[in-house]
């Protein structure tokens, strides 16, 4: 079920993917301007190709960005905990 819904709004995940790159990986601007670029190049190729499985790699991502930022909220909550 999720899958549809991924290939109807491909280009909306696309951007939510390369903004949530853009403020999660702010602090090695380097590391973002490649992130960024190496994101938008699948972004595209997938589009201009039609590949619809690019979708679920790109919402993979996404996951994956989003839980980075959550893992070391969590690690710093851990680490208050242990004061």
């Amino acid at each position: 079920m999720l899958y549809p819904i991924l290939v109807e709004h491909y280009v909306w995940f696309g951007l939510l993917l390369l903004l949530v790159t853009w403020f999660t990986r702010k602090d090695k601007p380097e590391t973002r301007s490649n992130f960024m670029y190496g994101y938008g190049m699948i972004v595209v190729l997938g589009f201009l190709l039609a590949l619809d499985w690019v979708a679920g790699i790109m919402f993979g991502l996404l996951v994956l960005e989003v839980g980075r930022i959550f893992k070391a909220w969590l690690d710093r909550k851990a680490n208050q905990l242990k004061k």
